[in-house]
């Protein structure tokens, strides 16, 4: 048996989310005949990990209001791939460990080297864990990541959410 246990052949479409503020995002969306095969009923956001045209990703099906899932094709996927709108790429992924949250190497030291901010870290949901890594993960120089990551700490130390944390200091 393959290490990935679904694929499928589909084209990349663009998906607007939002109302007062659209975003728009290229997607693959999942076939109604794999979304039986998987457990949407335990988890409406169901993390995956897999490969779009052999290129590695990790992610989310995310519901779509009309009962329809997708996956975000990320510009960097699209980069890897050459793959853009329209054309038909295939999909190879597993379900993962819902709980499973990439935290950057940085971020990952500095909560080690703060028990009582570890401890709290502990706490909070995979998906705060998940904005927080983000949050590091997505700076593109060095300075702003040192930056976040003492965001990240001080915002945990207050006992404040991150987003509050942040708008806190605008």
């Amino acid at each position: 048996m393959s290490y990935f246990t679904h694929e499928f052949t589909g084209p990349i479409s663009r998906l607007d989310v939002g109302r007062a503020r659209v975003i728009r995002y290229k997607v693959l969306f999942l076939p109604p005949a794999l979304e039986a095969e998987l457990p949407f009923g335990d988890y409406p956001r169901l993390r995956v990990e897999g490969e779009i045209a052999g290129v590695p990703v990790r992610g989310a099906w995310m519901p779509v209001g009309d009962g329809r899932r997708y996956f975000i094709v990320s510009p960097a996927i699209k980069a890897a791939t050459g793959f853009d709108l329209g054309e038909d790429v295939e999909m190879r992924f597993r379900v993962d460990d819902q709980d499973h949250v990439d935290v950057p190497e940085a971020f990952e030291r500095a909560l080690g080297a703060e028990p009582v901010v570890l401890a709290l870290w502990s706490e909070l949901t995979p998906g705060k864990k998940r904005m927080y890594a983000a949050h590091v993960a997505s700076a593109r120089t060095p300075a702003t990541e040192r930056r976040r990551v003492d965001e990240a700490l001080q915002a945990l130390r207050e006992g404040s959410s991150l987003r509050d944390f942040l708008r806190s200091k605008r």
